[in-house]
């Protein structure tokens, strides 16, 4: 059995963090698909609540601790129903049974993609981070998600040795007219 740590993002303002939200005003809901049979069987129907928030991101999180990835895929879904008005009440996500592993002594990276003139996320951007400035040597890739963070086809930011990296990015109806954007990984 693995543990999966069952989390929801909200977000307030046009994109801020959510954060001290009531976790009572937080519904859970947890399904598993069974990967061989396509059957699919509820294992949160809404009654569970997150039982810590994470500091500083509006994220509210889980554990579960009987997954089987090995067996099911699991799909997650969660209901803000309280008085604080979001930018959204519902997020949703998925867990597949397929494993990802990251590097020894590498570290999660947040990137977003803002719109410049109204500073709103923009969903679907393809991203890429390289060594060199060419972006010949592309050691992450993804697209942004509905807050305008890049993830990789996993849902997981990207995760990099510590160094400086170059960022490529591209979306229909954008120009970025000055280039790769360099972040220093730390």
């Amino acid at each position: 059995m693995s543990t999966l740590i069952v989390a929801a993002q909200f977000t307030k303002n046009t994109g801020q963090p959510a954060q001290g939200l009531a976790l009572a005003d937080i519904d859970l809901y947890l399904t598993r698909l069974n990967n061989s049979t396509g059957v699919d069987t509820v294992v949160w129907n809404g009654t569970q609540h997150p039982t810590e928030e994470v500091d500083n991101c509006g994220t509210y999180m889980r554990r579960y601790t009987s997954a089987d990835l090995s067996v099911f895929s699991y799909y997650v879904a969660a209901h803000y129903t309280g008085a604080v008005v979001l930018d959204t009440d519902y997020a949703m996500g998925a867990i597949s049974e397929e494993a990802t592993t990251f590097p020894a002594g590498a570290i999660e990276y947040t990137y977003t993609v803002t719109d410049s003139g109204t500073g709103l996320p923009i969903e679907g951007v393809e991203v890429w981070f390289a060594t060199d400035l060419a972006g010949t040597n592309i050691v992450w890739k993804g697209d942004t998600d509905a807050f305008g963070i890049a993830r990789d086809v996993h849902g997981s930011k990207p995760w990099l040795d510590a160094g400086t990296y170059y960022v490529w990015k591209q979306f229909a109806g954008y120009v970025d007219n000055d280039g790769p954007d360099i972040e220093v990984v730390s």
